[in-house]
């Protein structure tokens, strides 16, 4: 890595990473606050029971229970909301790595440096890697905070677990998006299909958890190996989901390096 270049990338990304970062830990002390009141609504259960099937599944909830702490965060954030939140940092981050420095005409100036190619995109990489974990962490602590503040029994061990699972998920979505940041030229480009394959994965598990006939379908999705109301009420780290997330990010983040190292930037 090349320290410089990270310093640099971290003066112009925190600002970011810390407004997202707020953001959830707010969106957190509204839920928090909100359950107990939730539980107690007339009618509410009622109306969760009969709730389709097929679009709590899409929501990422399994069963509906609202006296379940675990289930209500599973369903209002931890699922697509935090897909949606979470990946919208990384889209953004990832673009810039390499197809928004071409657009803005600083990839040749920052390259007519003594710094190798695989040095700067593994010094971005870093500063990515650290940005998610951020993000990942800072919402777990403030479920822990705000949870203790309004009194709620919150499973520490389940949320402690989640957080490598939904690292890891990150890093396999920030693979690809920096791929594709280092295949294409533009940066509208690398946002449109990080979003595209990031849908297609989603609706592929979707899919596979709708229908018996296209259950191993799954097995071809990154949302296959995220399930976090499992690990909430398990409380245990599934190593094995970890281990294929992270080593589809990996895998991807070599591609980025020999796409990048074969790059016409003049192009």
């Amino acid at each position: 890595m090349n320290w410089n270049l990270v310093r640099k990338t971290i003066s112009d990304r925190w600002r970011g990473t810390a407004i997202y970062a707020g953001a959830l830990a707010a969106y957190v002390l509204m839920l928090t606050a909100m359950f107990p009141s939730f539980q107690k609504m007339t009618g509410v259960k009622e109306m969760l029971e009969n709730y389709p099937e097929s679009m709590s599944r899409f929501f990422g909830v399994e069963s509906i229970d609202i006296t379940s702490f675990n289930n209500f965060m599973a369903m209002e954030l931890l699922g697509l909301m935090f897909v949606i939140i979470v990946g919208a940092f990384v889209f953004s981050f990832a673009r810039y790595m390499v197809a928004g420095e071409l657009r803005d005409g600083t990839l040749e100036l920052l390259l007519a440096q003594p710094i190798q190619r695989w040095k700067m995109l593994t010094s971005k990489g870093a500063v990515l890697l650290a940005g998610i974990v951020g993000i990942v962490l800072a919402t777990v602590l403030s479920v822990f905070a705000f949870g203790a503040a309004f009194g709620i029994d919150v499973s520490h061990a389940g949320f402690l677990a989640y957080a490598p699972v939904a690292i890891a998920l990150f890093v396999a979505i920030a693979g690809y998006s920096i791929l594709f940041s280092t295949a294409l030229y533009r940066p509208r480009w690398v946002v449109m299909a990080s979003v595209g394959v990031t849908l297609g994965f989603y609706m592929m598990n979707f899919a596979a958890t709708s229908s018996q006939s296209l259950e191993k379908l799954g097995y071809f999705t990154i949302f296959h190996y995220y399930n976090p109301l499992k690990v909430l009420d398990s409380g245990s780290v599934p190593v094995g989901d970890v281990l294929v997330l992270l080593g589809i990010g990996a895998a991807c983040f070599a591609a980025s390096i020999y796409f990048f190292q074969r790059k016409d930037i003049a192009s």
